[in-house]
C-alpha cells in the first residue's frame, strides 16, 4: 500500500487515456517511446471498435501516422495509399460520368496519405501499445473522474468490477462520446456551422479504374480522361449546391460513402426513414449511381448525425486534456479530422512528457497550458473563417469549387504542411493557431477569399449562371509535391481561375449571363 489511501501500486498510473482508438493509441505511443518508464492505462469501452468515419489521411496525418509514430510499414501492408482529392460536378441533366466536370490532378501524389479501415487499423494501434507496455483495460467504461491535481482518481467500470486508478494526468480520448468534456460541461454545438452527414460501407461499387467503367479494351477511347493516377484511389467527390458525397475505398474492397450538407441549403429526398432516403439520393445521383448499379448497403452499417460541428472551451489544464474528437469536430471536407487529432496528440504528449520528466516549474508549465488552449481555441475559430464559413454554397458550381480547392491546397502546404516536414516540433502547433503576424494574415486572407467567392456564388444563382461548367471541364494539374512546387502549382491555377471568375463577372454584371457555358 501507499500514500494513495487504498489504492496499490498497480493501480497508480502516470496517464490514464480515456478511449483507445487512433488518437488515444498514437498518445500512448509516443509517451512510451519518449520516456518508456511512463506508467499509462487505456481504458477502451468497446470490446472491438465498430467502423467509423475519419478514414482518409491528408499529408500532415500521413507524416504523422507514417514518420512520427514509426507506422509506414504497418500502413503500406494493410491500407491503401491515397491519390488525392477528386470532385465531380454535374448540370443536373442528368451527366453520365464521363460528361461529368472532374477537377483533380493527374499524376501520382508526392508525399504519402492513406485510405484507413479504422476498425482494423485501430485493432492494430491498441494492440501495438499492449506489445510496447501500455496496460490495456477493455471492455471498461470510465464511471468518473474526479480532478485533484497532482494526483487524479479515475472510477471505471469492467467486466470484473469497478476498478479505481490514479494518474497525474487523465486525457480523454474517447472521440464523439467526449467523457471528460461533457463531465466538465466544456462541449457545445458550433450551430454557426449547422452540418449533418449520413454514411454507410457499400459492397460491390464499380471500379472506376476497372474494366466495367473504362471498358474492356484499352485501345479504345475511354470516355473518361487519360490519367496516370488511380481514380479509385481517390478520394473522391460527388459535388451539388448545399452538399457533397465522398467515396472512400478500403482494403478489404468495401467502399464508404457518406453525404454531408449544409441544413439551411438542403434536406435528403423525403421517404421512410433516414438510410432509405440516403440510398435513394445516392443512387440517383448524376455519375454515382453509375457505379452503384451493382452494389449494396452492408447491413446494420448506416450511421448519421443530425449536427456535426462541435468545439470545446477549454482542452487542458494541470492533470488533463482533451484531444482528437474528444475536444472539437468542425467538418469532413479536406480531412481535418485526422490532422487535428495529430497536432492536438503531438501537442498533449509533448507537454506530458516534458512535465513527467521533470522539466517544468510551476509557473512554466501553467504558461504551456495556457499556450496550448489559446493555440487549439483560436486555430478552431479562424479555421472555420478561413475555409468554411458558408463555404457549401460552393459546391453546386464547378469553377468556384476548384478555385477555393487550388489556393486553400497552397495554403494548406505553405501554412500546415511545411512547418513539420522541416522540423517535426512543429506538430504541436495547430493551424492558424500562433498568435503571430503570419498566422493571422494567411488566416485573414483565406477568409476573405472564400467570402468573396460565396458572394459570388450567391450573385450566380441569382442570375441563372451558377454551376456554368459543370458538364465536360477538366481543370487538373500535374501533382502536388514538395511545399514549394505545390504552393507554386496551386496558387499559380487558383489564382488563374479566381481572374477568370472576376473577369466573368465584370462582363456578366454589365452585360448579362446569356452565354452560360464556357466558350
Amino acid at each position: 500500500m501507499n500514500d494513495e489511501g487504498t489504492l496499490s501500486q498497480g493501480d497508480i498510473f502516470d496517464v490514464v487515456i480515456i478511449g483507445g482508438a487512433l488518437s488515444g493509441s498514437t498518445l500512448a505511443l509516443l509517451l512510451r517511446r519518449w520516456r518508456p518508464s511512463t506508467r499509462i492505462l487505456v481504458v477502451e469501452a468497446e470490446a472491438e471498435f465498430d467502423r467509423k468515419v475519419g478514414e482518409a489521411t491528408v499529408e500532415l496525418s500521413g507524416f504523422f501516422l507514417s514518420h512520427v509514430c514509426r507506422l509506414h510499414d504497418l500502413l503500406a501492408r494493410e491500407h491503401l495509399h491515397k491519390m488525392g482529392l477528386r470532385f465531380w460536378f454535374s448540370d443536373g441533366a442528368g451527366c453520365s460520368l464521363a460528361e461529368m466536370t472532374e477537377v483533380s490532378s493527374e499524376l501520382i501524389p508526392s508525399l504519402p496519405s492513406f485510405q484507413l479501415d479504422r476498425a482494423r487499423f485501430d485493432e492494430s494501434l491498441l494492440g501495438l501499445c499492449g506489445a510496447e507496455g501500455t496496460e490495456v483495460e477493455r471492455p471498461a467504461r470510465v464511471q468518473k473522474v474526479d480532478l485533484n491535481w497532482p494526483r487524479n482518481r479515475v472510477e471505471i467500470k469492467t467486466a470484473k468490477g469497478t476498478r479505481t486508478v490514479s494518474a497525474r494526468w487523465v486525457v480523454d480520448a474517447s472521440g464523439k462520446r467526449c467523457v471528460l468534456g461533457r463531465q466538465l460541461g466544456l462541449i457545445k454545438h458550433f450551430e454557426e456551422h449547422p452540418t449533418a452527414s449520413a454514411w454507410g460501407r457499400w459492397k460491390s461499387v464499380a471500379d472506376m479504374d476497372g474494366a466495367e467503367v473504362l471498358g474492356a479494351d484499352v485501345r479504345a477511347v475511354s470516355g473518361l480522361h487519360s490519367i496516370s493516377a488511380s481514380r479509385r484511389l481517390c478520394t473522391n467527390h460527388f459535388m451539388g449546391h448545399g452538399w457533397w458525397i465522398w467515396l472512400i475505398p478500403l482494403s478489404g474492397g468495401e467502399t464508404s460513402i457518406g453525404i454531408v450538407y449544409d441544413k439551411r441549403l438542403f434536406q435528403l429526398p423525403e421517404g421512410e426513414g433516414k438510410q432509405e432516403r440516403y440510398e435513394s439520393f445516392l443512387r440517383n445521383c448524376d455519375g454515382l449511381g453509375e457505379l452503384l448499379q451493382g452494389a449494396s448497403l452492408l447491413e446494420d452499417d448506416f450511421r448519421s448525425y443530425e449536427q456535426l460541428a462541435y468545439c470545446s472551451l477549454q482542452y487542458m489544464d494541470n492533470g488533463w486534456a482533451l484531444v482528437g474528437d474528444a475536444a472539437a469536430f468542425l467538418d469532413p471536407y479536406y480531412s481535418p479530422g485526422l490532422d487535428h487529432c495529430a497536432t492536438s496528440v503531438f501537442a498533449t504528449a509533448s507537454l506530458i512528457d516534458e512535465d513527467l520528466k521533470g522539466g517544468l516549474s510551476e509557473d512554466r508549465r501553467d504558461q504551456l497550458v495556457e499556450e496550448h488552449n489559446q493555440s487549439f481555441v483560436r486555430s478552431f475559430t479562424r479555421s472555420f473563417e478561413a475555409l468554411y464559413r458558408d463555404k457549401y454554397e460552393l459546391f453546386g458550381d464547378a469553377e468556384l469549387t476548384a478555385a477555393a480547392f487550388y489556393l486553400d491546397t497552397a495554403m494548406y502546404y505553405l501554412g500546415v504542411l511545411a512547418g513539420p516536414l522541416r522540423d517535426v516540433r512543429k506538430m504541436a502547433i495547430p493551424p492558424f493557431g500562433r498568435q503571430v503576424l503570419g498566422a493571422r494574415m494567411a488566416a485573414s486572407l483565406m477568409a476573405c477569399c472564400n467570402r468573396r467567392l460565396v458572394k459570388i456564388a450567391r450573385r450566380r444563382q441569382k442570375r441563372g449562371s451558377y454551376g456554368r461548367r459543370n458538364r465536360g471541364w477538366r481543370a487538373m494539374t500535374e501533382n502536388f509535391g514538395s511545399a514549394k512546387k505545390t504552393l507554386t502549382r496551386a496558387h499559380r491555377k487558383g489564382l488563374w481561375l479566381w481572374l477568370c471568375i472576376e473577369l466573368r463577372e465584370l462582363r456578366e454584371s454589365l452585360l448579362g449571363a446569356d452565354n452560360r457555358r464556357p466558350e
